[in-house]
Parts: C-alpha cells; structure tokens; sequence
C-alpha cells in the first residue's frame, strides 16, 4: 500500500464528515476555513493531474506557503503526482528562508517552486535576483486553472517510492535531505496513531510549522491516517498569542496536541489568569512533548499553572524522534504521564546511569523519560567500539525500524555513516542518531548529542544538564548554550540569554556569579566561565533546537552580544569579551527572529 492509497481510502469513507480547519485569530475572534477529506482528495487529484501535465513525476518540487489549508493540498497533490514534495519556509517565519531555500534548489535540483498568489511575485523576483529565474519556475497554486479531479490518472506507486524530502535544520551540520518512502509515511504514522490510543475519530490542535517533521508528520498528516478532524493555527498566531492554542484546545475538545517543549514553556509565561477564565482543557488526553529536550521545570509549571482548568500531569507525553525516522522513536504511553528521575551527576560522566533518592528533592540530575519504541527497535551501543550497552549504559542512540529513512539525498558518504550502522557482531543495519542516552527499565532517557559532549579534565559533561541547572537559577535567564572552549586547556562555557529588565535588584554580575557558583555546586567544576547575553543571543535551528558550535563561533569571534561575562582565569588571558554597546546587536537581528518564531 502507499499513503496515496491510505488517503484516498479515509477521503471515501469519511467524505465531507472529516475535515481540517484552520483557524485565524481576527482580534480575539476565532476565524474557520474548512476542507474536508473529500474536498482535499478533489483537490489533490487535479492538481496531480497538472503537476502530470508538467512531466513533473519523479521530480522535485520546492513548496513554500504560508501556514493553511493551500500547503496541504498542494503537499498532497504532489504525492498523487509521484512528485517528490520539498516543503521549506518563507521569509515571514524564517528570516534565513530564502538562502536555505537556495541551497534546497540547487542540491535538490529543483525546476518547480510551489506557493501562493500571496507570495508568488516576491519569489519570483527572489528567483530573478539570484539568477535562479531561467530553471526554476514559480507558480501560485491557488490561482491555477487546474483540471477536473478525474483528469487525474494514479501512476505506479508502491510502499519504496521516494514520497517527500525534510531537509534537517542543520543543528551540527549543514542542512540534509532526508529522503521519506511512502512506506516511512505509513509506518510512522501508525505509530503515532497508536501512541495516541488508536482514537476511531480523534481530534487534535495545534499550529506548529508544516515545513518541520512534527508539524507536517505529527499534526498535519496524522488525521487524514488516522480518521479525525484538525484544527490548526499560524505559527505566528500561536508566538503573538499564545492562549489561542489553549482556547482551541478547549473549544474544540481536542484529545490531542504535539509542540517542542519551549512551546508549553511560552504558555506557562505568557498565558494571563484573565485569558484562562471558562478554558476546559479536560478534553486533552495526549500532549506530546519532544523534538528538543523536555525540561521538568517545563512539565511542572504547565500542571501547576494550568491544572485548575483540566490540563491534566497524566496528559504529558515526553517523547523521541527526528527526521532520519520520519519523526517518532519513542513515546510515552497514553495516560501514563512523564516519567522524572534523578541520576547521580558523576556516574553519568562514567557513561552509567545510577538513579538517586529524591526524598529530599536530593542532589544528581534530573532526566525526562522519553517514554518506550513503539514498533522499532531501539539499542545503546558504544559509538567506538560499537559493542551494544547493557541497561543503565550511557551509549550511542541506534535505530532499526520501518520508519528509518532511505538516506540523505545525493549524498552517499554521510548515508552510509548515519544509515549502515553495525554492530561488532554485524546486525544492522542500524541508524545511528547521533545522539547519547540510556535504557532503564524499558525507558529511553537522551543525555546529549556525542559532538556536544565536553570533556573536561577526563570527564563528561553533557551539555543540556549544565544549561538545565543554569536556567533555574533566576526567572530572568532564558536559553542557554553549554560547550567547550580550547585555550591552553579545555574550558567550560555557559552562554546564557537574560532579560535585563526582570532582574530587579540584582546586578548582571551578580547574577553571572550566583550561576557560576550553582554550576560549582551541582558539577564539581569549580572554574566555568559564564557569559550572560541579550535575548537571541543563543544560536538556535529553524526547529528551535540549541547550535552550541554555532554559539561558540560567536563568541570566539567577537560577535556574541555579551551582556556580562565572568571567564575563567585561563579562558580570560586569551579570549576578548566585550559588553554591547547597543540595545540589539548584529547576531540578535540575525538570530532572534528565529528564536521569537520558535519560542525564544
């Protein structure tokens, strides 16, 4: 079977019952458009029928629209044509969008850019601009005069035809295009179908972007799989008013949401008492929470600030994944809610998880559960010697499962390191992610990424436990980038955003000083450098995930927006830090849209 055959088979048995409908927030006033499943395959047929007339099977096609009902179709319409979709953003919510998008025409060799009447002629003259306009072609689809839906003839697809590509956002790396069957489609949506409780006609809500694999996997696709209706938002809808994903939640009785853990975390902040007033979040059974590390902070405040209107501990639903499997590894089952522990800190440097009292809300650090494989095989090998880890090992994450991608477009090197993996003993192959975690008790818990481990005297540091205790110091501190910095030895640096205005009495050395003496504590590490920058001052992926490198190249060149700094006396003999003059720094214009549209 295909996913085409999937949809047409969910557009025939549920017709005009079934719908996606997004939703526009107009000054406090909820806005609807309406699709329903039959009307997207009547759609989807005809404009796979023109993509036939274009010759366009087998070819790739750039789609960059807006958030709505347009992409849906048009992402559809490809997958009838046999079209190899190449969703990516615009300008509005990416301000790096139309470079990326460059780099996506020129490795993916694209002759067809797909978007709306809205954004045609600034595309069109982007094209123009960067000397693109004689190969590429870019057509509004919503003003096409497309054929009848029974113009369209199904060509020949099978469960290995090449469905769509995800370029990676590039967190340690230049971006890839991960290559996705219609057999990965099914599979991985499968999976999240069950995770979610297998509903008959679920319902969900969300608004993430449609251009990342949870927004377009694991919101946007999911119901036409599944059965269910969709409710959705802007991206840019959610960031300026956050309760509008709340009160769509409660309008619409939604059983389930997905969104990265910043998300909930923007909530909990920005979401007043007043705008919580007749909300009734009893209805949401699933709230799924992954695509960067989940914060038990995070988890708490949601339950303590929203709680009294329903939202329930035993919704949350921690979970792993990324592109190269399509988008879910592993998740927390339905009900069960998250499961937190604390680990002794200089165990997890010894690469072994050892659990720790938490009568007294002890020492040790706290790890988020990223719940059980469902469907895939999930094991912890050591990425050089690459014997498999027993539980309560800290090892390398590795993947094998009907969801594990193809490989990245064109690129047969990198394919074969990430996608052939094998053990000592030879089984595989295996995807190895890149990522450092452990098994306990079935559980999988992520400590970090192997590149962003810092090693220090001998020992292992892991990047998101520093930034995790840095971040709880003081409510004025936001994201934080922990690395490593070579200078006569190697030195650890905490880069910390803060918000000048809520620090109140206490002064930004002070504050630097009071997270320095945290780390100490909690680490053992007695000499950390810490440097407090301006809000977008930490690097950041389209998809919201933390670019430690990124951060360090910053600062190492001077172009940091460094609010304070205390360094080490060795990292301060050989590394020049200056306070910004100015209120928004060069970086912050570059990066701090991106932070804004992702959570900041």
């Amino acid at each position: 079977m295909s996913f085409v055959q999937r949809v047409r088979a969910q557009a025939e048995r549920h017709g005009h019952k079934l719908s996606y409908t997004f939703v526009e927030d107009r000054r406090g006033e909820l806005a609807e458009r309406r699709l329903t499943f039959a009307e997207a395959d009547d759609r989807a047929r005809s404009t796979a029928a023109w993509l036939a007339g274009r010759r366009m099977e087998d070819q790739t096609a750039l789609l960059l629209h807006p958030a709505g009902l347009e992409f849906l179709t048009a992402f559809l319409g490809c997958l009838y044509a046999r079209t190899v979709a190449v969703p990516s953003p615009l300008p509005q919510t990416d301000p790096r969008a139309l470079e990326r998008a460059e780099g996506i025409i020129k490795d993916a060799d694209v002759r067809l850019v797909l978007t709306d009447a809205a954004n045609r002629d600034m595309l069109a003259g982007w094209l123009r601009e960067v000397g693109l306009d004689g190969t590429v072609e870019c057509v509004a689809t919503d003003t096409l005069d497309l054929p009848d839906p029974g113009a369209w003839a199904e060509p020949e697809i099978g469960p290995d035809t090449l469905a769509y590509m995800q370029y990676t956002s590039g967190s340690t790396s230049e971006p890839r295009g991960v290559m996705l069957t219609h057999a990965n489609l099914l599979h991985n949506e499968n999976e999240i179908w069950r995770a979610i409780g297998s509903p008959e006609e679920g319902v969900g809500v969300g608004w993430l972007p449609h251009y990342h694999d949870m927004g377009l996997i694991g919101m946007l696709l999911q119901p036409i799989y599944a059965g269910g209706d969709l409710y959705f938002a802007s991206p840019i809808s959610f960031v300026m008013r956050p309760a509008l994903w709340l009160e769509m939640i409660s309008r619409y009785r939604a059983g389930y949401t997905v969104a990265p853990n910043f998300a909930y975390e923007w909530c909990a902040a920005r979401v007043t008492d007043a705008q919580m007033a007749g909300f009734d979040l009893s209805s949401l059974k699933f709230a799924l929470n992954g695509a960067e590390p989940v914060r038990p902070s995070t988890l708490r405040t949601m339950v303590r600030r929203f709680g009294p209107v329903g939202f329930s501990e035993k919704a949350w639903a921690p979970a792993y994944g990324m592109a190269e499997a399509t988008l879910v590894i592993t998740s927390t089952p339905l009900g069960r809610g998250p499961l937190i522990r604390r680990f002794d800190a200089a165990a997890l440097e010894r690469h072994e998880a050892v659990p720790v009292a938490d009568a007294d809300g002890g020492g040790g650090v706290e790890l988020v559960g990223c719940g059980r494989p469902i469907g895939m095989t999930v094991e912890i090998v050591d990425p050089d010697s690459r014997e498999p880890l027993g539980e309560g090992r800290v090892g390398e994450i590795w993947v094998r499962g009907g969801s594990v991608a193809r490989g990245y477009w064109q690129r047969e090197e990198a394919t074969r390191d990430a996608f052939a993996g094998r053990t000592a003993g030879g089984a595989g192959p295996y995807l190895r992610t890149g990522d450092l975690g452990f098994l306990l008790e079935g559980e999988l818990y992520v400590t970090g990424r192997i590149k962003d481990v810092v090693i220090v005297n001998g020992r292992n540091l892991y990047p998101q436990d520093l930034e995790e205790s840095a971040r709880g110091v003081h409510p004025a501190l936001g994201a934080a980038a922990a690395f490593g910095v070579e200078a006569g030895g190697e030195h650890v640096v905490v880069a910390q955003e803060v918000r000048e205005q809520r620090l109140g009495d206490m002064s930004a050395a002070d504050l630097a000083r009071t997270v320095q003496g945290e780390l100490a504590r909690v680490f053992g590490v007695p000499s950390m450098s810490v440097v407090l920058v301006e809000r977008g001052g930490v690097g950041k992926t389209t998809s919201g995930k933390i670019q430690r490198s990124r951060t360090r190249e910053l600062l190492l060149s001077g172009l940091l927006p460094v609010v304070h700094a205390e360094l080490s006396p060795g990292l301060a003999a050989g590394l020049a830090v200056e306070p910004t003059a100015d209120g928004e720094s060069a970086v912050e214009s570059a990066v701090g849209a991106a932070a804004v549209h992702e959570g900041g």
